[in-house]
């Protein structure tokens, strides 16, 4: 059973080698599989909107562990075309409650799955640097495109 997790930290991208091999993590771009688009919202404790982040740099891990987890992400009943090119749509939106000091500096974002016992990232965001205080709540929604 496939069990998804959200990490805020920041991961070293050449941590991990699979079968003697190492992890090919590609640039989610408009030419590649999977494009991605990240949105981070803080408010504070008021539900007062503090700001708001997003980006499309992003990455993703280049094997069947990105499919697997791809096809577990909650779907959106829709496809669209970006720049003559059709894409599957799938969002995934994550309240993540206050974060504590000292990881109230937000950097890095990812998406992966744990299965027996280790946690495999999948997905990248690379959003500007921000700081959250203790008392804000942060939500983040991903959305990531699928190349049909």
């Amino acid at each position: 059973m496939l069990f998804f997790a959200f990490l805020v930290c920041i991961i070293p991208i050449s941590f991990a080698e699979e079968d003697s091999k190492k992890i090919q993590w590609e640039k989610a771009t408009l030419d590649s599989k999977y494009f991605i688009h990240f949105q981070a919202q803080t408010r504070n404790a008021n539900g007062s909107l503090v700001s708001v982040i997003e980006t499309f740099h992003g990455e993703y891990l280049s094997d069947s562990r990105t499919d697997l987890a791809y096809s577990q992400l909650p779907s959106v009943d829709a496809s669209t075309e970006i720049l003559n090119k059709k894409y599957e749509m799938k969002q995934l939106v994550i309240s993540m409650g206050s974060i504590p000091a000292p990881e109230n500096i937000v950097s890095t974002f990812n998406i992966g799955y744990e299965i027996d016992g280790e946690y495999i990232a999948v997905f990248h965001a690379f959003p500007p640097f921000f700081l959250a205080e203790y008392s804000d709540i942060v939500t983040v929604q991903w959305t990531i495109f699928k190349k049909v």
